[in-house]
């Protein structure tokens, strides 16, 4: 039972987006700023994932942290911070009778990072794998 439902007036569709778009504003806005190195990446993206899973209305979360632009600092000072361009991240959230998959990452011929709308279908539907 959902007690917040009175306050949204929109459809079941509508709403699965509206859950997911406000999982990866709360993972740019959440995680951009970070240190991360190549051996903490992946405790990165699990943390991502993880924080993103807890929330309500959450099918699955995948995370990717794209690290191939080298670091430019060596030793105690070589990390660098996360940055929108090296998410890439997708939710799949299901709510009454809709599931929606919305993603995460940076498009190079907008130079920025983007989020949108993957897929919208009815709840329960398989869904296809694919990379983060």
């Amino acid at each position: 039972m959902d007690r917040a439902r009175k306050h949204f007036r929109c459809t079941d569709a509508e709403r699965a987006v509206f859950e997911a778009a406000i999982k990866l504003a709360m993972v740019f806005h959440q995680f951009v700023g970070v240190p991360v190195t190549r051996t903490s990446r992946r405790s990165l993206e699990n943390a991502i994932e993880e924080a993103v899973k807890i929330q309500p209305w959450v099918v699955s979360a995948r995370a990717r942290i794209d690290l191939r632009e080298p670091c430019r600092r060596r030793g105690l000072y070589g990390y660098r911070t996360l940055d929108g361009r090296m998410l890439r991240v997708r939710v799949e959230t299901e709510y009454g009778t809709a599931r929606a998959r919305c993603a995460m990452q940076f498009v190079r011929d907008l130079d920025y990072p983007l989020m949108y709308i993957e897929r919208v279908g009815p709840a329960g539907a398989r869904r296809r794998r694919s990379g983060g």
